[in-house]
């Protein structure tokens, strides 16, 4: 007669070492894959307006020597990955970008759907940097940043939630335009957002909001107004601008199409 053989359950202490060798294998091959490979992780969606140099590192930890997003170069990007969100599908980072729009920082998760979206981006950016997509108009002053949500999908999503300060502003065409401080708040609206813009500390005064929808569409609806009597170049500009209303305020309304390439 052959004897019977009891199968036990493993014990709590067993199935714990099992679970932290299965973690700890997983989080080898994060520290081990090289950064080179990161490319294939990224959606073809948004792969096909990124240009990259010179990946170093590894999937765990790396860097970017030069990031291009579009026609938009932002410069040197380090990141350090949360590997959790792996299961789920996404790729989440913390990242640390370095270049010509200054320092920016976040939490960028990209998932298989091409969506992206980034948390808690901060930074400071000069304006001028900004010159070579505002031209003919230049930009002078500093922008800081504080977005708590900006969620991206090609022609589906472009929702921004946040605050941006454009402190010692300045708009130069033809002529310089002293805007003081000039504050934008933005909240998403359906699919796309809404920026609100006020200004202060300038007799140039502006108010009003900009609308831009997820397939790129913009509208500008913005009144401008003098806040000292005695400027006579502000009160020159108003009415080069357009007509006053019954408050001394000039309408300025704009619609447009916005490239996106996410």
């Amino acid at each position: 007669m052959l004897p019977s053989l009891v199968l036990k359950a493993p014990s709590r202490t067993g199935l714990l070492l099992v679970l932290y060798g299965f973690l700890s294998y997983v989080l080898f091959l994060l520290a081990t894959i090289p950064a080179q490979q990161i490319w294939q992780f990224i959606p073809q969606q948004n792969r096909t307006q990124l240009q990259i140099s010179h990946l170093q590192g590894s999937l765990w930890s790396g860097k970017v020597d030069r990031l291009q997003l579009g026609h938009l170069s932002l410069g040197q990007l380090d990141w350090n990955l949360n590997p959790l969100p792996l299961f789920l599908g996404q790729i989440a980072l913390e990242t640390k970008i370095r270049g010509p729009l200054g320092e920016l920082q976040s939490h960028i998760t990209l998932s298989t759907d091409g969506s992206l979206q980034a948390t808690t981006l901060s930074g400071r950016i000069p304006a001028e940097s900004l010159n070579p997509y505002t031209l003919p108009a230049t930009l002078q002053g500093e922008i800081t940043l504080k977005i708590q949500k900006f969620l991206f999908q090609a022609s589906q999503k472009l929702q921004m939630e946040g605050e941006m300060h454009w402190r010692n502003a300045s708009i130069n065409m033809l002529q310089s335009v002293e805007l003081g401080d000039v504050r934008l708040l933005t909240k998403a609206e359906g699919n796309g957002s809404i920026v609100h813009i006020n200004n202060e500390k300038s007799a140039l005064g502006i108010e009003g909001t900009i609308k831009l929808g997820a397939n790129g569409r913009y509208s500008v609806n913005l009144a401008l107004m003098n806040r000292d009597s005695g400027r006579k170049d502000i009160r020159s500009l108003l009415q080069m601008l357009g007509r006053a209303d019954a408050a001394g305020k000039v309408h300025i309304k704009r619609q447009g199409q916005l490239q996106l390439g996410l």
